[in-house]
């Protein structure tokens, strides 16, 4: 049964006159009729009598009136609440790591601040899988770190993030480096697949293979911590991922010749995605507001 339905239905049994449910509801009187002969084909049951032109809820009927009347009652509140509050309800957002914990944080924390009747739901899943979550519908709004050619995905430009090169070992401060002149450093890397290595390799070309890569980890967190302990170590990594141990003199940038590592960032969203007033205000707050 429906809303209207059962708004029908409760009317019906309180006033018994099909007439003065009419006026009351602005509804004609077939369709009237209409709707309680499809609720007791629905439940194979007669729940009127009809006595004097008039539908008299029966035994059955009475039952069916003190279960839904209740029900009734809560869905019209919920119903009005939810017209008058636009900003209620769930927005699933899916984010690749550097965007997802060094960018993308303070943008859902400030949001939530503004909107607390939006849930938000926020993913680190791998980057292709990101672009399946949209066609699935299970993700709203996405947020990548490389470049996307799919007819059926609108992206909007966020920033380019810049690759640096670092190490914990201050004396390599002291001069600038051709890129390949620190190849037999150890290097830790992100594991192959990610975005931030195949961004570096695309920049390194044939050479990449001569590069001395010590190991290749799945988390930036553990890569810092080799880092700090190891200063025959090195690697590439997001600017935004280190920005606080350089500013605390732990971890160094390399300055590398000829050469700057970037890529741009990405917010993506399915192009039939319906823009409803959370999805454009999310949307818009995160273009103003994540941080370049």
């Amino acid at each position: 049964m429906t809303i209207r339905e059962m708004d029908i239905f409760v009317n019906v049994a309180e006033l018994s006159n099909l007439t003065k449910v009419s006026e009351k509801m602005n509804l004609t009187q077939p369709s009237i009729s209409m709707t309680i002969k499809s609720i007791e084909e629905e439940f194979n049951e007669k729940m009127f009598d009809r006595i004097s032109k008039k539908l008299i809820v029966n035994e059955r009927g009475r039952t069916l009136y003190e279960e839904i009347t209740p029900i009734l009652l809560q869905l019209k509140q919920f119903k009005e609440r939810f017209i008058q509050n636009k900003f209620s309800g769930n927005i699933n957002v899916a984010a690749s790591n550097t965007i997802g914990v060094y960018a993308l944080a303070d943008v859902l924390y400030d949001y939530k601040k503004l909107h607390k009747h939006v849930d938000i739901t926020h993913l680190y899943p791998e980057p292709d899988t990101i672009i399946s979550l949209i066609y699935e519908g299970k993700v709203d709004v996405g947020f990548i770190e490389f470049e996307l050619l799919d007819k059926n995905i609108e992206k909007e430009f966020l920033y380019k993030d810049e690759l640096i090169v670092v190490s914990s070992d201050k004396s390599l401060l002291e001069k600038s480096f051709y890129i390949d002149q620190l190849f037999d450093k150890e290097w830790i890397v992100r594991e192959i697949s990610s975005a931030v290595t195949q961004t570096f390799f695309n920049y390194l070309g044939d050479v990449k293979s001569d590069l001395n890569i010590t190991l290749a980890l799945e988390h930036t967190v553990a890569i810092k911590e080799l880092l700090l302990k190891h200063k025959n170590t090195i690697s590439i990594l997001p600017a935004k991922s280190v920005e606080n141990e350089i500013r605390s003199n732990k971890l160094y940038k390399i300055d590398i010749i000829n050469m700057k590592f970037e890529r741009n960032t990405y917010m993506i969203y399915h192009k039939n995605k319906f823009k409803n007033i959370i999805f454009e205000s999310f949307r818009k707050f995160a273009l103003e507001n994540i941080v370049k």
